[in-house]
Order: C-alpha cells, then sequence, then structure tokens
C-alpha cells in the first residue's frame, strides 16, 4: 500500500475537492469591526472586504476597504466575511494578521515575521 499523502485513486463518481487555504487572518476583534461596518453602512451582499496594497516598492502600505470583485481578484470566505485579494497583490498578504484596535489605531496589519 502507498502511504504517500496524495496516493488515493478515484473513480468516475468520485469528486476531488480541493480547499482554497485563506491567505489572511482576520482577529475575532477584526471580524467584529468588519460585520459592524458592514451592517451599520448597508453594504450589499455583493460587496467584500478588499484587502491588498496601495502604492510600490519601498513605499507601499496595506489597504482595508470593501469594493465589488473584479477579473483579478481571488476571493475568499473568512467566517463569513468575503475577502478579495487582487492576485497581484497575494504574494505581499500571505500570512498577514488584522488585527482592530479599539483604543484608536482602528485596523493593525501585522504582517508575517
Amino acid at each position: 500500500m502507498d502511504s504517500r499523502p496524495h496516493s488515493k485513486h478515484y473513480t468516475r463518481n468520485e469528486k476531488m475537492v480541493t480547499q482554497k487555504i485563506i491567505p489572511i487572518t482576520l482577529t475575532s476583534e477584526a471580524q467584529e469591526q468588519v460585520r459592524a461596518i458592514i451592517d451599520s453602512k448597508s453594504l450589499p451582499e455583493f460587496y467584500g472586504l478588499r484587502v491588498g496594497l496601495k502604492g510600490a516598492a519601498c513605499g507601499a502600505s496595506f489597504l482595508l476597504g470593501f469594493d465589488t470583485k473584479t477579473s483579478d481578484d481571488d476571493e475568499y470566505t473568512l467566517e463569513g466575511i468575503t475577502i478579495y485579494v487582487d492576485r497581484r497583490h497575494l504574494m505581499y498578504v500571505i500570512g498577514l494578521t488584522i488585527d482592530f484596535d479599539e483604543d484608536g489605531e482602528g485596523f493593525v496589519f501585522q504582517p508575517r515575521a
């Protein structure tokens, strides 16, 4: 018997299921704040949380807002929150944790170490 991790053989009637790994983490505080904004602004269901970069090279900063999906986006769902990430920005946001600081800083970005 082959013990390699991906050695399962599929019959014609079985479907292979793939799971998309979410590259971003939202803390429970950030999730709560995102939901509160969605509710208070009465955003339509087709809007999602956009996470990406603004600017270029050394002057780049993280971007967070609400937007509709474009053809360049990957879509993720985290605890019922739709997240859009432009594929060109994906390598920069992998491992990013977004928190919310109620003491005045608002949303805080914690890049991977």
